[in-house]
């Protein structure tokens, strides 16, 4: 059985690496673009007395708008929900409040090419919201920084992830964690970026960034194209 389970990993590392080397990266980054426009469309909705499902409803509008399909249903976290991963459910429909930390996290496809974006936003001044929004996104930039100085695997990236994390005195807190992007639907590995024991090709992947204060039920969220210096057309 272990045999069997080592040659259908194997099946998928060669699948991946066809499906990386085969994708168009310009495709990639316009789509990366227009996730980001569609993701600030939404973002500026954030304000007191929003809640979860009408902000979810509002971003499905939005994507109709632009003429785009999705490959995942919009994620859309107020308060203690920031802790919930990806496969996780919401229980209640929370509102947010003028004290508040929220993150937005979108999967479209434009022209036939996946996009994938996610930012962590706060209302107010509270300094450990503000410390989970800037620990996610300066999580991400060492991370990518690390990655493109070393060429390293997946696995190793998110080793790195977690010993920053842990500097930044914040829990690192999704598993399994970024995944591939590019021609819809996209094909091979399907374990996570973290588990992935083999060079990654730039502009191929979403590295995915989610935290946790140590003690408190709050979270940040941070995801973005794995390309260093790619050209954003607008920021997040």
């Amino acid at each position: 059985m272990a045999d069997i389970a080592h040659d259908h990993r194997q099946e998928r590392v060669v699948q991946t690496r066809a499906y990386m080397n085969a994708q168009d990266i310009a495709a990639a980054v316009s789509s990366a673009n227009v996730a980001r426009r569609a993701l600030n469309a939404v973002a500026e909705q954030l304000r007191p007395g929003v809640r979860e499902s009408a902000l979810r409803e509002f971003a499905k509008n939005t994507f109709a708008a632009m003429g785009l399909r999705t490959w995942h249903a919009p994620y859309i976290r107020f308060a203690e929900h920031t802790l919930l991963i990806f496969s996780d459910k919401t229980q209640e429909d929370f509102t947010l409040k003028d004290d508040d930390i929220a993150f937005i996290d979108f999967g479209i496809v434009h022209n036939g090419v996946e996009g994938d974006i996610g930012q962590t936003y706060v209302l107010g001044e509270n300094p450990t919201y503000r410390h989970l929004k800037n620990a996610a996104m300066n999580i991400f930039k060492g991370a990518e920084e690390y990655w493109d100085r070393t060429q390293c695997n997946g696995i190793e990236i998110y080793h790195h992830i977690i010993s920053i994390a842990e500097r930044m005195d914040v829990r690192f807190n999704l598993d399994p964690a970024g995944h591939l992007i590019g021609a819809f639907p996209h094909r091979g590995w399907k374990e996570g970026l973290n588990n992935f024991p083999e060079a990654v090709v730039p502009g191929t992947w979403i590295l995915e960034i989610q935290v946790r204060h140590p003690t408190l039920p709050f979270g940040a969220f941070y995801e973005d194209l794995l390309l260093k210096n790619y050209v954003k057309e607008v920021d997040i």
